[in-house]
């Protein structure tokens, strides 16, 4: 057999080998370092969430789970990363309303659409937080809302992402006052600027404003959840006053839609469990989120998404902010 036609004919083994190799790859994952890219920066609820998470899971798996902050754009440059990855699992998406749910509906032009991802896992829902100056001479909605009526000029409402400018629009559109927005690289940002007393108030998800609170930093004038916070039970509801205000967020772990079925499943059990945990599900609830049912399968959690995608587009309209 000429030279030629051996390397013809061996051309198929490496090719039926390799897929011998990928499948026990896949049976095997995590075989490797397992990158979670948060879209935002440190200290914010997607960062907060992944470390507890990211922790468990290397626990569980005895790989390591890395962090990335990778934050930008409201969001847009760490999710395009991720779009952009290889779709092998390896590196997850912590998905956000921000990312996946608002910023669709806010910006004319995006470098990814939520649809380049699947949602592997959901961890939780939160309200977030109305949050002033401790100082501040208003210490209900109805107080803030007389006050800010009074001013000659608007007051000023800080955000940090999509998730914490929407809130703010919508209770607008609630309550008749005026905002002037200001926009930060993050919601720590935004806090940090209240507490200084450049803006005068911001609403961010409570995941990371509880410290914040808790430690009398900043203080809370209410939450945008139907009903008061376990957690806060003493900070009233905006829908106390305003009735049809009620606005939520969440966060969750997502994959390139391409990625195998066999590792997205695997991820699914894996973070489900994780979440599950009775150390990490005690935190995750301390820190203001109510999780799904552990057994929430892919197309469970993707509808999930899905379906909060759709309402915050309706926010959005309601709270009539134009595309940029």
């Amino acid at each position: 057999m000429k030279r030629r036609d051996l390397l013809a004919g061996l051309a198929g083994v490496p090719f039926v080998a390799g897929l011998g190799a990928t499948a026990a790859g896949q049976d095997a994952y995590p075989n490797r370092l397992v990158k979670i890219l948060v879209p935002f920066g440190p200290g914010g609820s997607t960062d907060i969430i992944s470390r507890l998470i990211g922790k468990q899971l290397e626990t569980m798996t005895g790989k390591p789970f890395v962090i990335e902050n990778k934050p930008g754009a409201t969001g847009m440059i760490g999710t395009t990363q991720v779009k952009n990855a290889p779709a092998d699992g390896y590196t997850i998406l912590l998905g956000s309303t921000s990312t996946l749910g608002a910023n669709p509906s806010l910006y004319k032009t995006m470098t990814y659409d939520p649809s380049d991802f699947t949602t592997v896992a959901v961890n939780g829902t939160t309200g977030n937080f109305m949050l002033v100056k401790p100082d501040a001479p208003y210490k209900t909605v109805k107080e803030f809302v007389e006050y800010a009526k009074q001013q000659p000029k608007p007051l000023f409402s800080g955000y940090g992402n999509a998730s914490s400018r929407v809130p703010a629009a919508l209770f607008e559109v609630t309550t008749g006052v005026k905002f002037e927005e200001v926009a930060y690289r993050d919601a720590v940002a935004s806090i940090q600027d209240l507490h200084a007393g450049r803006v005068d108030c911001v609403f961010p998800d409570q995941v990371v404003g509880e410290s914040y609170v808790r430690s009398g930093y900043v203080r809370a004038l209410a939450v945008t959840s139907k009903e008061r916070s376990p957690l806060f039970p003493d900070v009233p509801a905006i829908a106390e006053t305003y009735p049809s205000y009620v606005i939520i967020a969440y966060s969750c772990f997502s994959v390139r839609k391409e990625t195998p079925d066999d590792i997205k499943k695997k991820l699914n059990r894996l973070i489900m469990d994780a979440i599950y945990e009775p150390a990490v599900l005690e935190r995750v609830k301390q820190l203001g989120f109510i999780p799904p049912p552990k057994d929430w399968t892919i197309e469970q959690c993707d509808a999930f998404v899905a379906k909060e995608r759709e309402d915050w587009t309706k926010y959005i309209k309601l709270a009539k902010i134009e595309p940029q």
